[in-house]
């Protein structure tokens, strides 16, 4: 059945999309002939798609994306089927949102997207240098590294967690630079060169170079 994009009930969709990343998780076969027409024109379609409103909390209101929860499980799917099906997916098609979710407000959102291009850039490398995608990628990481104007309020859990983002930002940036014919991307070589040679970064560098 195809997921009703004008279905109101937020959790009626997020309810269809999780079912799809079970069929997708474990009967892969079964949804693999669905996905071109049923499935993917409504990922791409929710994967974006944002709902913000603001709660009247008494003292002070507060703006909350209703859609969250809905673009979390489009990423979830697409990252399923690339492992387990991924003749089923369309990857130059991924990519702009992938970019787009690689700026996405929510952290849990870019951290999709960073396991995402992690994940090609060991499985589909070829994807990686088609024209645009790797220019596309670097303003969303440059911002998400260079953060700081909430640095010296943070103390504790807060900081660890903005850190643990820096790094998962870094990583990507690590790992698609390795990509063949990526550096000959003018935009990519200089966003790699400058973080890399900045004082900020050498520590968590060093740590995560080791990893490769």
């Amino acid at each position: 059945k195809d997921i009703d994009l004008k279905e109101r009930e937020v959790s009626v969709r997020n309810a269809a999309l999780l079912m799809v990343y079970a069929a997708v998780h474990h009967q892969p076969l079964l949804l693999a002939d669905l996905m071109t027409e049923h499935v993917l024109p409504f990922l791409y379609k929710l994967a974006l798609l944002k709902l913000p409103r603001v709660v009247d909390l008494g003292p002070f209101k507060q703006r909350v994306d209703d859609a969250l929860p809905l673009r979390k499980a489009s990423l979830s799917i697409f990252a399923a089927s690339l492992e387990k099906c991924p003749s089923s997916i369309d990857i130059p098609a991924l990519m702009p949102i992938l970019a787009t979710s690689l700026s996405d407000k929510d952290e849990d959102v870019q951290l999709h997207a960073h396991r995402i291009v992690l994940f090609l850039c060991s499985k589909y490398p070829k994807c990686l240098v088609l024209p645009g995608v790797v220019e596309s990628f670097c303003d969303p990481l440059e911002k998400r590294m260079t953060i700081t104007s909430k640095e010296k309020h943070m103390t504790g859990t807060e900081l660890e967690r903005l850190n643990e983002w820096i790094k998962s930002a870094l990583r990507v940036m690590i790992s698609l630079n390795k990509v063949e014919g990526v550096r000959s991307c003018k935009r990519f070589a200089k966003f790699h060169d400058t973080i890399k040679s900045h004082t900020k970064f050498q520590s968590m560098l060093g740590t995560l170079e080791e990893e490769h």
